[in-house]
Formats: structure tokens, C-alpha cells, sequence
């Protein structure tokens, strides 16, 4: 299967990286250093290039200090194709373009990169609201549709508990139809995604080792048939707290371990498995919808002690077209391995056997 291509990076003031345009073969691209060299934060680049995702809780911390604006272009091949995509940073604010053609984050080809990093963790042990977001921005990027009705329902949400907190009773009348509608789309798109979702995190458990099973389901707090009638009878609760007690806003994606939560039971090394078997997952789902294998990206393979887990993210990364993987050493095999210091990165040479 084809993929997507990235063959360049430009950054300008990006958080600690130096200036630069780096080029980028097939295959593994190696980058190794010392903490702090810079290695996350050019991933951290990549991502937002190739996605216009990011996960800073605000826009200006991706500025380097002393800076006002922040800058990042990717040179993309992508069904035979040529493109380029620039995001403009400055405080809240996000500038994209395709081509020098202004777009939304949701115009951006949505299945073009994965990234693998040693946070992920907490997927498992985290709180709902992190599993939450992991569902909805996969799901956003499967489906244009959903991530709009997502969009519309979150706003829904946040103008229902102003309202609640104002104690404007009667305002429920206006926000409740509208809720019960963009909720009852989420809630049936999550169900009909996280059947195969299930099925390729099980499979990627299993290939990892793990000889206990995956299973991944939704906690609900209410169901399509009982949304809206869930809302009325808890409508005083509601105005009491000032804020939608009932909703997809509220639910869990839960994973379990063998027969218990995997959140409560699973040592910290079956947590890293099952973190990994989602992000596999994700990479199968979005190849099986956009047809073309995801630029992957792998922050830190170092980090992992277990030496079962760190072959794997290898085996992985020489399985798709292109990967870009970082670690304090280099990686094997990486058809360009770069040295990364103080936010410039260098092509280390390979030594010639018997010079």
C-alpha cells in the first residue's frame, strides 16, 4: 500500500528549533540525542504540519520566546502529487494553507501521519476526558461529518450550561432539540467505529505479546432512545449544578484486560502494550480509510525497557513507507540518521566497513 510522503520540513521559531529546512527519504529517518536536544519538538512539528493538530493548551507556548509568530511548512507527495502545507502560529491564532490557499484543520488530508509517544500511557491510566479526546479526534479524522456534528454539539453544550447557570429554565427549550440531535449522530458513529476499532486493538495486543485480552467498549451516559427523555427528568439537577449532566460530552472509552479495567488492574508495562495496540489500530483504520499508509511518527523508542515492545515500534517503522523515528540512540537500520543538538539537526555518516 502507498503512503504519504513527507520530503521536507521548514520550521521558523517553533518552540527551540533552530531555523531550518530538513528533506526526508523513504523509509526510517533516525534522530537521536539527549534530552532536550529538540527531538519531541520536531515530531511535535511534523504532526502539525502534516495534520494542523496539536495538543499545546495554547497556541503561543509553540512560539519560541522572545518571538511573536511561529511558522511551519510541509512539502508533501501524496498520490503522485505534490502539495504544500503551511500553519501559522501566533497568540490564539492558527493560520493554515494548501497550495497558498487558505483551509480549515478538517480541509487537511486526515489520515496522513500517526504518532507514537511514551505519554500515551496514559490513555490507560488517564482520565475519561483523555480517552474521549483520543476517540473523537480519530473518529474526526475517519469522517469530515463527524467531527462538524462534534464541533456544533460542544458549542451546543457550552451555550446549554450558560444558560443553566443563569437559571434560565425555559432556555432548555431551544438548546435541548439541538443537543439531542448532534448527540444521538455522535453517539451511533461511536458505536459503528468501535467495532473494528476493537478488533485491530485486540489483534495489536496479542501480536505484542500481552496473553491476556483486549476489549474495548463505550461507557454511555445515556443512550440515542433515552437522550432526550434523560435530559428532562434530570433537568433540575442540571440547573442546581449549572452544567449538561448527560451526553457523549460525559462518556468513557473503556478498556478492559482480561475481565478487569485495565485502568484499575494493568501493570505500567501491559498499560505501554495496550497504549501501543491503540495507536496501531489507528494507523490500520486510517489506511484502511484513505488507502495509503500514514507517515508514522515514533517519539523516543529508547524509552522502552521492554525490549518485546521496542523491536515491535521498529518492526513497525520499517513496515509503512515512511517513518520518523527519535530515541537517545540511533536507530537500526534508518535510511538517514540525523544527530540532533540544541535544535539542529545534522546528518550522522555512516563509517564504511574497513576505512
Amino acid at each position: 500500500m502507498a503512503g504519504v510522503q513527507l520530503s521536507a520540513l521548514s520550521t521558523l521559531n517553533y518552540r527551540n528549533l533552530a531555523p531550518s529546512t530538513l528533506e526526508f527519504p523513504a523509509g526510517v529517518t533516525g534522530i537521536f540525542g539527549e534530552n532536550g536536544a529538540g527531538k519531541t519538538n520536531l515530531l511535535e512539528a511534523v504532526y502539525l504540519a502534516l495534520t494542523g493538530l496539536t495538543d499545546a493548551p495554547r497556541l503561543e507556548q509553540l512560539v519560541q520566546q522572545g518571538e511573536q509568530e511561529a511558522y511551519v511548512r510541509a512539502d508533501i507527495e501524496q498520490g503522485g502529487s505534490l502539495s504544500i502545507q503551511e500553519v501559522g502560529l501566533g497568540r490564539g491564532r492558527r493560520q493554515l494553507k494548501v497550495d497558498g490557499v487558505r483551509v480549515r484543520t478538517g480541509d487537511l488530508p486526515r489520515g496522513s501521519a500517526v504518532w507514537i509517544r511514551p505519554e500515551d500511557s496514559e490513555l490507560v491510566f488517564g482520565s475519561p476526558s483523555g480517552r474521549r479526546a483520543y476517540l473523537d479526534s480519530l473518529l474526526s479524522r475517519l469522517s469530515q461529518r463527524y467531527g462538524q456534528h462534534l464541533s456544533r454539539y460542544e458549542r451546543t453544550v457550552a451555550q446549554r450550561n450558560a444558560a443553566l447557570k443563569a437559571g434560565e429554565n425555559w432556555a432548555m427549550e431551544v438548546w435541548d432539540d439541538t443537543l439531542v440531535n448532534l448527540g444521538t449522530e455522535i453517539m451511533l458513529f461511536r458505536r459503528r467505529a468501535l467495532g473494528r476499532l476493537d478488533e485491530l486493538a485486540r489483534e495489536a495486543n496479542e501480536q505484542l505479546g500481552s496473553r491476556k485480552v483486549l476489549t474495548l467498549a463505550l461507557s454511555e451516559s445515556t443512550t440515542p432512545e433515552q437522550y432526550a427523555y434523560d435530559l428532562t427528568s434530570r433537568r433540575a439537577e442540571e440547573l442546581a449544578r449549572g452544567s449538561t449532566v448527560t451526553g457523549p460530552h460525559r462518556d468513557d472509552l473503556l478498556l478492559t484486560l482480561g475481565d478487569f479495567a485495565a485502568g484499575d488492574y494493568a501493570s505500567r508495562g501491559e498499560g505501554r502494550t495496550i497504549a501501543l495496540a491503540l495507536r496501531r489500530a489507528e494507523l490500520e483504520l486510517l489506511a484502511e480509510k484513505f488507502k495509503e499508509k500514514p507517515v508514522l511518527l515514533i517519539d523516543d523508542f529508547t524509552a522502552e525497557l521492554d525490549p518485546n515492545r521496542r523491536q515491535y515500534l521498529l518492526d513497525l517503522a520499517a513496515s509503512v513507507p515512511q517513518a520518523i523515528v527519535t530515541g537517545t540512540e540511533e536507530a537500526p537500520g534508518a535510511a538517514l540518521t540525523l544527530r540532533a543538538q540544541a535544535g539542529r539537526f545534522t546528518e550522522e555518516l555512516r563509517q564504511e566497513v574497513g576505512a
